[in-house]
């Protein structure tokens, strides 16, 4: 097999692993989730798990790495400095969104980072604040000087307030289902907390006329 085809095979085994991984860290999280589970499941062997990841936790701290970057590429992808401002903020609002209802087990990682103080995330997340800010603050900075939102916004506030309106209807869905009526995951749902959180954040962030005053 030449290096191309061993390289390949790499890249398969280690994306079975990621994938096996991933489910049972999200079941069990960190403490809970077993290696000879997360091999018997991936067909890969112990070895060679450890061959690729060093330990258990370094396993886990890539699982969180995979995730992260993946909401950070479709976030930064939607912004177009070219386009209006606030279209830019609805489409990395909605990338985000749409990544937590289509990634549960994600949802269910963040949960137990939570439950274990962030120790895996603090070691994961440093890299990703500066470009977070960075995209965020040239969007933030076109607004302002377009006068769209207010000059003011602190956008690590802006971030947070994203984050936990979105994150918090899929990690409480379970509870907070009994008491609705209609499939939180449905389309129209997901739409409508979707508006919902649109309509809270341009409400605090966008300039109105009476700000001028």
């Amino acid at each position: 097999m030449g290096v191309n085809g061993q390289t390949s095979r790499s890249e398969a085994s280690r994306a079975r692993i990621l994938a096996s991984a991933t489910k049972f860290f999200a079941e069990k999280g960190l403490d809970g989730a077993r290696v000879d589970e997360i091999a018997e499941d991936s067909g890969i062997n112990k070895r060679m798990i450890y061959s690729y990841f060093g330990s258990k936790e370094d396993l886990y701290r890539e699982v969180l790495l995979r995730n992260y970057e993946s909401i950070f590429d479709s976030c930064k992808n939607a912004f177009n400095l070219n386009d209006d401002p606030k279209a830019n903020i609805t489409r990395a609002v909605r990338e985000y969104f749409y990544f937590l209802a289509r990634n549960p087990s994600f949802v269910r990682l963040s949960s137990w980072e939570a439950l274990n103080r962030g120790r895996s995330a603090e070691k994961v997340l440093p890299k990703f604040n500066d470009l977070i800010e960075l995209e965020f603050d040239a969007i933030l900075k076109d607004a302002i000087n377009q006068k769209v939102i207010k000059p003011d916004v602190d956008i690590h506030q802006v971030v947070l307030s994203v984050q936990a309106l979105c994150l918090t209807y899929f990690n409480r869905r379970e509870i907070i289902q009994p008491f609705w009526n209609k499939n939180m995951l449905s389309e129209e749902m997901l739409e409508l907390r979707l508006k919902h959180i649109l309509d809270l954040l341009f409400n605090g962030i966008l300039k109105h006329r009476e700000d001028e005053v």
